[in-house]
Order: C-alpha cells, then sequence, then structure tokens
C-alpha cells in the first residue's frame, strides 16, 4: 500500500508542477502571497486529497492535503525568490542545485505523509 500511495503522490506531482503549471503561476511565485503561488500550491492540495482518500480517513486525508499545501507552497516561494535574487541561468549549477533541493523537499513531504499514514 505504501508504494502505491507513494506512486499516486509523484504522479500527482509531475501532472500538477509540469503539465498543469500555467506561466502567470510560475510568475508569481516569489511573491509571498500572490495569486498564482497560492493556486499552484492549492492544486497540489487538492490532488494529494485525491490520491489519499482510498487510503485513510476523509479528515485526515483533508489534513495531509492542506499541509502539503503549506509546505509546496513555501518550498515553492523559497526557491522562486532565492531564483528572483540571484537570477542564475538555466544552464547554471546553481539553478540546477535549486531546482533539485525544490523537487528532493517535495518528495520528502510525501514519504512523510506515507509515514504518518504507516504508522
Amino acid at each position: 500500500m505504501s508504494t502505491l500511495i507513494l506512486f499516486l503522490l509523484l504522479t500527482k506531482h509531475v501532472i500538477f508542477d509540469y503539465f498543469l503549471q500555467s506561466w502567470w503561476m510560475i510568475k508569481d511565485k516569489s511573491i509571498y502571497g500572490a495569486f498564482g503561488g497560492i493556486v499552484h500550491a492549492s492544486l497540489h492540495g487538492v490532488g494529494t486529497f485525491a490520491a489519499l482518500l482510498f487510503f485513510t480517513p476523509t479528515v485526515f486525508a483533508f489534513l495531509l492535503a492542506v499541509a502539503d499545501s503549506l509546505i509546496h507552497y513555501h518550498v515553492d516561494y523559497i526557491k522562486s525568490a532565492w531564483m528572483k535574487k540571484n537570477n542564475p541561468s538555466t544552464n547554471s549549477q546553481a539553478y540546477w542545485i535549486a531546482h533539485g533541493i525544490d523537487q528532493y523537499a517535495h518528495v520528502m513531504t510525501y514519504v512523510m505523509i506515507v509515514l504518518l499514514l504507516t504508522l
């Protein structure tokens, strides 16, 4: 079951972070409280809620989805604010380190969700 939940969360992540993220979401993520970043993180929460509904009570799925949204928002904000301040080119090591840390933090959020569900 843990592997299936992690698979669903990672699949959700790829869909919402790469296929469904619009330019207006991306441009706003470096501004704390801006609409685009909030919508992007909220969509992640909706996806997390949907992925968890079959594995845990609705209230717990909702709480984990809210936590995922909040964590996702802040991880994206920190990375985006850093990118805006430092402006690394997409072919620089700094850019890819920042992107890698961002994605690692998201994956670790999903690992923590799975651990919480299996306690």
